[in-house]
């Protein structure tokens, strides 16, 4: 069991790593928008779905494992989390794995705050060049009025 318990740990440690990657990433992201550079904003967002990709590979993994430990142990019932198997498991480990859920809580947070951000530096934008293109090319102001007979 411990080195099942082992494999769960670094797995967590693993979906940090892509957390903190992802931040970086959406950084670049918040940098090429503000650049308006779209090769490299292109790039960025490939990127970022990548480590998205890959949070979620690891976090089904873990939801796997955590299930396959605690269905081991007698916990035969569905929809098991960590917090479940931290209750299973001796203090000094579950303190480790707490940690561990912290950690990614705030790098959770962190991330969704850079995603927010950019979210609405992109509608900004958007606003921005719609107004800017109604300048441009103003729409009829008056539409032909027709008469009873339809001619104009």
């Amino acid at each position: 069991m411990e080195s099942k318990i082992q494999e769960v740990a670094r797995l967590i440690e693993e979906e940090i790593s892509h957390y903190e990657k992802l931040g970086a990433a959406l950084k670049k992201e918040a940098d090429y928008l503000r650049q308006g550079s779209p090769e490299d904003l292109l790039k960025s967002v490939k990127g970022v779905s990548e480590q998205a990709e890959a949070i979620s590979q690891i976090h089904q993994d873990v939801r796997k494992k955590v299930e396959k430990i605690l269905n081991s142990a007698g916990e035969e019932r569905l929809g098991k989390s960590l917090r479940d198997l931290m209750l299973q498991l001796p203090p000094r480990e579950a303190q480790r794995l707490q940690r561990y859920q912290g950690t990614l809580d705030k790098l959770k947070g962190w991330v969704m705050q850079i995603n927010s951000r950019n979210k609405a530096f992109i509608q900004e934008s958007l606003a921005h060049w719609k107004d800017l293109f109604s300048l441009l090319n103003p729409a009829n102001a008056s539409s032909p009025v027709y008469v009873p007979n339809g001619k104009k």
